[in-house]
């Protein structure tokens, strides 16, 4: 059977002996429309299969019902596996509000803030998520200049203006530091996310605060950045063990490094918990399933979704949303355990 033409305001209208006026504002629940008559007119909205026009709505109303999700994409792809819960936690909260996720990548260059440009200039979306956030990121800035809405998973630094949500990462940093050291490690490498990313630096400051509580120097030649990627974490860990002495133990930025890490371990003929404990970060799905099961922090990225959905919709609402910092929980798994007796 062919498709029925496609009805439009006017016509529904027509069918009604109404004004577009009054039709329109039944179907969008205006309060100044009889009740008998809202009910009538989105019945026959129904019956004929009535479906507005989305453009000429949003640009009546100055709404576009979208988020944007800027995702600066590692080498790996553009969505690894730390970005799938914590996008299903966004879309979670905002669906129901009937906002739909944009979500949108870029190389953290003069690209991405160019794709971020044509979001907000062009009216796509209503407010902005960001991550990966870099300190003095120039994403923010942007932002902050145009007084758009948006959010951050991360912080550019100590402003508190913009709302974020956050692990953190100093204080993570140095508890893996101190767990380390109270099980006779004494040369605890840490292999990096990207030096520019703000978790970034807060891991370096907590690592060094936990080396120093230790009564531990922080060899500069210990500390290494990755980009996330499992073959970073292959590369940096390789050279981290051929140092002489080599660390007993290295902290990873996030699981993926981790798991590169521990492949280094295994190809130098160590075995990965006993000769070198490896400790990572975010706790992804596939954690659990390494061999060994590998020990990290859990950084709960649906509940940080989650929140940072609500932080957006307080802000199109003209509220001002406080900022979160959680704290890391270790899971203690077969990757880390006690140093070497020879390290003593």
């Amino acid at each position: 059977m062919a498709d029925r033409k496609r009805v439009g305001i006017v016509e529904l209208a027509r069918s009604l002996g109404l004004s577009t006026y009054t039709v329109s504002r039944a179907l969008n629940g205006h309060s100044d429309v009889a009740d008998d008559t809202r009910k009538r007119v989105v019945a026959a909205a129904a019956e004929v299969g009535y479906m507005p026009n989305a453009l000429g709505r949003t640009l009546r109303r100055g709404r576009t019902d979208a988020v944007g999700f800027l995702l600066t994409p590692s080498p790996a792809g553009l969505v690894d596996s730390y970005f799938l819960p914590l996008l299903t936690g966004i879309d979670a909260v905002l669906a129901p509000a009937g906002y739909a996720v944009l979500v949108a990548g870029a190389a953290p260059d003069c690209q991405e803030l160019e794709v971020l440009r044509r979001l907000v200039e062009g009216r796509r979306i209503d407010a902005a998520i960001l991550t990966r956030v870099r300190v003095d990121d120039p994403r923010a800035a942007y932002l902050r200049r145009l007084d758009f809405p948006f959010v951050m998973l991360g912080r550019d630094g100590e402003r508190p203006e913009t709302p974020f949500v956050d692990a953190d990462h100093r204080a993570g940093g140095r508890a893996a530091t101190a767990w380390l050291a109270a099980r006779g490690h004494r040369r605890i490498g840490l292999i990096n996310t990207p030096a520019q990313v703000n978790a970034s630096r807060q891991r370096l400051v907590g690592w060094q605060e936990g080396l120093a509580e230790a009564g531990l120097a922080a060899d500069p030649a210990w500390h290494r950045c990755g980009d996330y990627t499992a073959e970073t974490g292959r590369r940096q860990a390789q050279a981290l063990l051929q140092l002489s002495p080599r660390p007993t133990a290295i902290l990873c930025g996030n699981d993926e490094m981790a798991f590169g890490a521990a492949e280094a371990v295994r190809a130098a003929g160590l075995l990965v918990g006993v000769d070198v404990s490896i400790i990572g970060c975010d706790d992804i799905p596939i954690a659990a399933l390494a061999n060994p099961p590998l020990t990290t922090f859990r950084t709960s990225q649906r509940p940080f979704g989650e929140r940072l959905a609500h932080q957006v919709l307080a802000l199109l609402r003209g509220e001002t949303p406080p900022s979160q910092l959680g704290v890391p929980e270790l899971v203690e798994r077969g990757s880390a355990g006690p140093a070497p007796p020879e390290a003593g």
